[in-house]
């Protein structure tokens, strides 16, 4: 191979590659930024979708352990009154007085 050879052989290659040209580059910037753009916004929504579901797991998590808090104060209560024979049954749910059925404070009340 000569060096005319040799020469013409790089400089062919590189004329092929710079085959873009300012409004191809223009095009091609504008295409790259919807889709970045749309990619984005398809982003921020599943995480949003994720972060919702999660808020929402947490919340009816922390609400199970308080009303099972809650239901647990009033079985120990109620527990408590009968083991000391006494017929207080009313009790507190969530700060409002809860009183038992009137059918069984009329039992308590039969069986003192």
């Amino acid at each position: 191979m000569t060096a005319a050879a040799a020469t013409a052989t790089a400089t062919d290659a590189p004329a092929a590659l710079v085959a873009v040209d300012a409004s191809s580059l223009t095009t091609i910037g504008i295409g790259v930024i919807v889709g970045l753009v749309v990619l984005g916004l398809l982003i921020g929504l599943v995480i949003t979708a994720i972060i919702g579901r999660i808020v929402v797991a947490l919340v009816v998590v922390v609400a199970a352990v308080v009303v099972w808090q809650q239901r647990t104060a009033i079985q120990d209560k109620v527990d408590k009154a009968v083991q000391e024979h006494r017929c207080d049954l009313s009790a507190s749910f969530f700060g409002l007085k809860v009183d038992a059925p009137q059918k069984l404070r009329d039992a308590c009340h039969a069986d003192s």
